[in-house]
């Protein structure tokens, strides 16, 4: 074989592909001949070709993967499914995991593997790792909860509890040994532990609550050292409630007139640095009262407040707005008719942009997963956007003009109505408001499902009434537009009990209500009496079903959501609560619709950047629009985690610090010494359950053998 190729091209051996079936053992057994995969890749592959066979070939059965000919086994398929779904978390490949433990670990839980325990407690990094379970089974559990497989996707949901409780529980043991090192473990970056040397993804930078967060560990979350950490970071400097914050954020004299002592002080963690006149770098401490105060009004919560003003402000504004409308067209030339309502489209213009800068950012399906809220309600607004236009551009002449004016107008009213519901996300700072935010948006999808069994015996009974009433013959000029009117209205009232005098008496159009005259029939006096009497009997039996039976029927389901929702809705909250950290953490401190001139002078000044000589001063304003913009927390705590090390003289160069400080192995290794004890008190449980279980089949061997077991045995079987 001639293996002369160019310079500079790396050379390679090309096999011949093979095609096995999944009955024949090849398919199994033959390793993964594929050149771009390394040694270390082929042994990952071939204990997941052994572990697929051992758990009833779980990725082929179910349909989780599909057949990648790059490979030559399923092994290698798996391979490439494994790495799509850890790369969000870790960063990187497989195959530049450090630790070969948490390998195993991390492909044994793809496969729900009974030994999971065994292998957790030989990782080197068991917190990460445990995180890292429940990542994965979660993701399994939602893959086979799609593809209707309850079974498989309990057995997933309970090792993701089952560890969600063991993470917490190796957390609670460091937080009783140590609650500050225990904030230090919150705040390590294990991407600088868990890679090999020279990956690109040790300059990652993700926190343990981060990967809680995405691995929905809620109990994780729950837990006092977590929610500590996370009310520390919203409301740094003072401790005070909500109301009270609110109260000391627009009136600053409170700060003096209650005097420092009443306000409790938090220790703040060092987060500016400054150099001296010898070019040392030194920290900042935050023990002045004016330093605190600052901290007060750059946290997330004064975020949280200036952003929660403005959208009452835009509420309100837009309530006005509709109130005061009386046009009844668009005309191009006639605008200033209104400028309100141009007004309201603008501030939704701002919404829409953030959208954009954040779907840049973090990407579309990140974004959307985590701002589900925000990604319908700017489909609404991009939907009034495009009916504004065409009703404002369209001569009137076109009918689709028409139609456009009155799209426009639905979703301006939709557009509200969204924006006043979601007024409710800014009670969920409360925990009392904020469980029942989590009752209401979990009994909604009930609601929604339900409809569809109201709205069967509701058209049934609508076409009944209108055939019986004769409404449709009875109504002059009848369009197209009448009847779904008609179809409506027929029935939706008395669902609550509500029913209609008319139908009541059974009146219908050009009959009389008079009772039959058995002496003169006629075909219409038949016709008229069948109608008036079963319009109520009609009415009778579609009111006994829909306000009897089915509302009952909605009202016990939502009562038993409600009680299952009441068990874990405090925990859910406190779970929600680091979401809403987060999100305020990176937003913008201009709130919209100011966020729109802010991200125009943004663009206007990074094009005009570019110009030599003429681009010294927009990008010294370039630097000025970025204090304005949100900050991720683990990439500063990384920043000045290198200053702190400068300080402390580990290194001379901030740019040459690379690799984690004292303060981070310190956490490790007090995460590893709980989980040593942690694991040993589980072995020792483990062997007094055995000794306990064998002692009693002693027991009850023993009781067995007895002359008088025997007898009464043999009598119960002779009865």
């Amino acid at each position: 074989m001639n293996l002369d190729v160019p310079p500079g091209r790396r050379k390679t051996i090309k096999f011949r592909q093979r095609n096995f079936s999944l009955e024949d053992e090849r398919y199994w057994i033959q390793p993964s001949r594929c050149t771009s995969v390394d040694m270390s890749s082929r042994e990952i592959i071939n204990k997941l070709n052994e572990m697929e066979q051992e758990v009833e070939k779980l990725f082929i059965t179910y349909d989780v993967i599909e057949r990648n000919p790059k490979f030559a086994t399923v092994g290698g398929s798996i391979f490439e499914f494994i790495n799509n779904s850890m790369r969000p978390v870790l960063k990187c490949h497989l195959s530049q995991i450090k630790d070969t433990n948490m390998l195993h670990l991390i492909a044994s839980s793809f496969f729900k593997r009974s030994d999971l325990h065994e292998i957790w407690a030989k990782c080197e990094f068991p917190i990460f790792a445990g995180l890292l379970v429940v990542y994965i089974t979660n993701k399994m559990r939602k893959l086979f909860s799609e593809q209707h497989e309850p079974v498989i996707a309990e057995a997933f949901e309970k090792i993701q509890n089952t560890f969600d409780d063991e993470c917490t529980a190796l957390l609670d043991q460091c937080f009783h040994s140590s609650e500050r090192d225990t904030r230090a473990v919150l705040d390590t970056n294990y991407h600088l532990f868990i890679h090999i040397d020279g990956c690109p993804a040790s300059e990652e930078d993700m926190e343990v609550m981060a990967l809680a967060a995405d691995a929905k560990a809620k109990n994780f979350l729950s837990h006092p050292a977590c929610q500590r950490e996370i009310d520390f970071r919203w409301q740094p400097g003072f401790k005070l409630g909500q109301m009270a914050f609110c109260l000391f954020f627009f009136f600053p004299p409170l700060f003096f007139l209650r005097g420092r002592q009443r306000i409790k002080k938090r220790e703040i963690k060092t987060m500016m640095m400054k150099m001296d006149h010898s070019g040392h770098m030194t920290s900042i401490t935050y023990s002045n009262f004016m330093i605190r105060v600052y901290n007060f009004y750059t946290s997330p919560n004064a975020k949280y407040v200036i952003h929660t003003l403005f959208r009452l402000i835009y509420v309100i504004f837009y309530a006005y707005v509709l109130m005061t409308m009386t046009r009844k067209t668009m005309v191009m030339n006639e605008l200033d008719e209104f400028l309100d309502e141009m007004a309201i489209i603008v501030w939704q213009c701002a919404y829409l942009t953030e959208m954009a800068v954040l779907v840049y950012q973090r990407g579309f399906y990140n974004w959307a997963e985590r701002n589900t809220a925000d990604l319908y309600r700017n489909y609404l607004v991009a939907m009034t956007m495009i009916a504004w236009s065409l009703a404002v551009i369209a001569p009137p002449t076109w009918p689709i003009r028409a139609f456009a004016i009155i799209s426009a107008d639905l979703f301006f009213y939709f557009s509200f109505v969204f924006a006043t519901l979601r007024l409710m996300k800014i009670a969920n700072v409360d925990a009392f408001f904020g469980s029942i935010v989590l009752m209401i948006k979990k009994m909604i999808p009930i609601m929604v499902k339900f409809m569809f069994v109201f709205m069967v015996f509701w058209f049934t009974y609508a076409v009944c009434h209108i055939s019986l009433a004769g409404h449709l013959k009875s109504t002059p000029n009848i369009t197209d537009v009448v009847w779904p009117w008609l179809l409506f209205s027929s029935g939706a009232f008395e669902i609550f009990g509500e029913a209609d005098e008319e139908d009541k008496l059974g009146i219908v159009s050009k009959c009389s209500s008079a009772p039959l005259n058995w002496d003169v029939i006629t075909d219409s006096s038949v016709q008229c009496w069948f109608k008036t009497s079963m319009i109520p009997v009609f009415l009778f039996c579609y009111m006994l079903v829909s306000s009897v039976l089915l509302v009952n029927l909605v009202t016990a389901l939502l009562s038993k959501k409600y009680e299952d929702i009441d068990k874990v809705s405090h925990i859910y909250w406190k779970y929600k609560l680091y979401s809403r950290l987060i999100e305020y953490e990176e937003k913008l401190w201009i709130p919209a619709p100011l966020s729109l001139v802010f991200y125009i002078l943004k663009t206007v000044f990074y094009f005009l950047s570019k110009i030599p000589i003429f681009g010294v001063v927009p990008a010294w304003f370039m630097k000025i629009l970025g204090y304005f913009e949100g900050n991720i927390y683990a990439q500063d705590r990384r920043k000045n985690r290198k200053y702190e090390a400068v300080i402390e003289g580990f290194i001379n160069d901030v740019n040459r610090w690379k690799g984690p400080t004292e303060e981070d192995k310190k956490a490790v290794e007090l995460v590893r010494e709980q989980m040593k004890i942690m694991e040993s008190e589980r072995k020792q449980r483990k062997y007094e359950t055995d000794l306990i279980r064998h002692r009693f089949e002693e027991i009850m061997s023993e009781i067995e053998n007895t002359n008088r077991f025997k007898r009464v045995r043999s009598q119960t079987f002779h009865i």
